[in-house]
């Protein structure tokens, strides 16, 4: 039930999640080594990283991270429509879609690099190291622009996405048709004027179509542009953690400033915030930031 917003260089996200180790703002050095779950090798990362984490047995999984060549990248979660390669193909590196995102993080500066070396992967739908399997499609953000990459008929989708939001399933351009039925216009494609000129009601409730449309009209109508701005739209689609959400509520909260290089991580339990950035962040070890 994550919702991701964009608004030119800040992007915000929250993390809903069944609950497991904690989530924590995480620092990781260039050079940090580390291994998918599946294939045993062991890889070397080339940028430092800074982003939403979990630490489960030695090994960290990223719900979404900021790199310091400035690539974003986040994780949803897609179930139903996700299809994964079943087998890694020969000549390709195995990854579960849980390790997918440290790969892109770790090796990549820009989205141009990373559509080079899709094809050397197999993203394959196994169990992470916590013997669980998520999957997920990814939100990336450069100076490019903003992008989604999707598990489709077997193989990874990247597609440009102009529209200022994702969330889970379903996929990108089904969820651009049923906005453009909301806006009373008949194409399939997005069209940011009519975003913009929109004067109807909003959509209500917390589903995944909803809170992509909410995201969407929030990041072309509002076009929040300060970490304030952002934190209030991610209010709205959080999802507390009370009885009737105990197994899948909002972990954190996420602002991120692209340019600027900084992560501002609100943890929903104590409403505590911390933020670090990549231009101060230059140890060689990992660092996980306390509240």
């Amino acid at each position: 039930m994550c919702t991701v917003i964009t608004s030119n260089d800040l992007i915000g996200r929250t993390m809903d999640f069944p609950p497991r180790t904690p989530w924590q703002l995480t620092y990781l050095p260039a050079a940090f080594q580390w291994q998918p779950a599946i294939g045993g090798q062991v890889l070397t990362n080339r940028y430092r990283i800074l982003g939403g984490m979990r630490h489960f047995d030695g090994h960290y999984l990223l719900g979404d991270g900021l790199n310091s060549a400035g690539l974003f990248c986040a994780e949803l979660f897609f179930p139903v429509a996700a299809s994964y390669e079943k087998t890694v193909r020969p000549g390709t590196r195995g990854l579960t879609p849980q390790d997918f995102i440290l790969w892109v993080l770790g090796k990549h500066a820009t989205v141009a690099e990373l559509a080079a070396d899709l094809e050397q992967v197999s993203v394959v739908g196994r169990r992470w190291f916590d013997g669980n399997y998520y999957p997920f499609h990814w939100l990336l953000a450069d100076d490019s622009g903003t992008y989604v990459i999707e598990p489709l008929g077997g193989r990874l989708k990247l597609m440009r996405n102009l529209c200022g939001g994702l969330t889970n399933t379903p996929a990108l351009a089904d969820q651009v048709e049923r906005l453009n039925r909301r806006l009373g216009i008949a194409d399939r494609q997005f069209v940011p004027r009519a975003v913009v000129n929109y004067q109807g009601a909003w959509p209500a409730g917390g589903n995944s179509v909803a809170r992509f449309q909410q995201a969407v009209l929030t990041s072309w109508q509002k076009k929040p542009q300060t970490v304030a701005a952002m934190a209030t739209f991610l209010q709205t689609v959080t999802v507390p953690h009370t009885r009737k959400h105990e197994h899948n509520y909002t972990h954190y909260q996420a602002v991120v400033d692209r340019q600027r290089l900084r992560y501002y991580f609100t943890d929903c339990r104590t409403q505590r915030r911390v933020s670090y950035d990549l231009n101060s962040a230059v140890g060689q070890q990992p660092v996980a930031f306390k509240l």
